[in-house]
């Protein structure tokens, strides 16, 4: 028996099927990654020596610096550009794996830095939680609402960034 489905119909279904192999191969891929670090000796959530945590949290500052550029393009498109319903779909999926990936990277450097503790600020600790959180909320954001809460999300995280940046690379 053959169903007669129009074409939009079946551009859509496409769509949201490839959608749902990237995020469960992006969440495969993240775990692998994981158990592959633990292998390693590497534990975020576990205290870690300096001398090991610096070079991976500068690894992870320069991973989070990278999706927040990518957010940043992705806000300047969203308000100067009309699209059809399946790309702006397709966009919408890329930003939110994107968010999700800052959320992850925000987690790392949270870990990180509770490692590097008392040798970096509290507050700096406490910021990173805290955007994790505010990372959080915009993955559970409505639609409408969203480039409302990315735009000081993102002014936020390049503070952080930065601020980071001068504690992992003093100058000489």
């Amino acid at each position: 028996m053959s169903v007669d489905v129009p074409d939009d119909a079946r551009a859509e279904a496409s769509v949201l099927r490839t959608m749902v192999l990237l995020a469960t191969l992006s969440t495969a891929a993240e775990c692998w990654t994981a158990v592959a670090e633990r292998r390693a000796g590497y534990d975020p959530s576990a205290q870690e020596d300096a001398g090991v945590v610096r070079p991976r949290l500068q690894a992870s500052v320069r991973t989070l610096d990278g999706a927040l550029r990518r957010l940043q393009q992705h806000l300047v498109y969203m308000r100067h550009r009309r699209e059809a319903y399946l790309p702006a779909l397709v966009r919408r999926f890329e930003i939110m794996m994107t968010v999700w990936r800052v959320a992850r990277s925000l987690k790392e450097i949270h870990q990180r830095l509770m490692s590097l503790y008392p040798a970096v600020s509290e507050v700096l600790v406490e910021e990173a939680r805290c955007l994790q959180d505010a990372a959080a909320a915009l993955l559970e954001a409505e639609a409408e609402r969203f480039p409302v809460l990315l735009t000081p999300f993102l002014a936020r995280s390049r503070a952080f960034t930065t601020h980071l940046h001068r504690v992992l690379d003093p100058a000489p």
